[in-house]
């Protein structure tokens, strides 16, 4: 963006998540690393390598598995709670 002339752009991480099942490398442990080391490093404002330490937001994706969805099956996996309302794994949004 800044090699564009748009400078001090703000950074979004408009969807990010990991599947559960379904797909090579997913799984219920993959997921929890994955989503909780963005969720830590959002909550920490530890930022980006190119902005380190600059507050950045962040949308989870997916509070719930979707059995409607279309694609390729690993794509109904990225819920933190199941079909049934099963948490999945335990993830937490704190710093703590």
């Amino acid at each position: 963006m800044e090699r564009e002339g748009f400078q001090g752009i703000r950074v979004v991480v408009a969807e990010t998540g990991w599947p559960t099942a379904c797909g090579e490398a997913a799984g219920v442990d993959n997921a929890l690393t994955y989503n909780d080391n963005v969720v830590r490093r959002a909550v920490n404002g530890v930022g980006t390598p190119k902005r380190p330490k600059e507050e950045m937001e962040v949308y989870m994706f997916d509070l719930f598995d979707e059995n409607e969805r279309g694609g390729d099956e690993y794509q109904k996996h990225f819920g933190i709670f199941s079909l049934a309302g099963v948490k999945l794994y335990d993830l937490r949004f704190s710093s703590n």
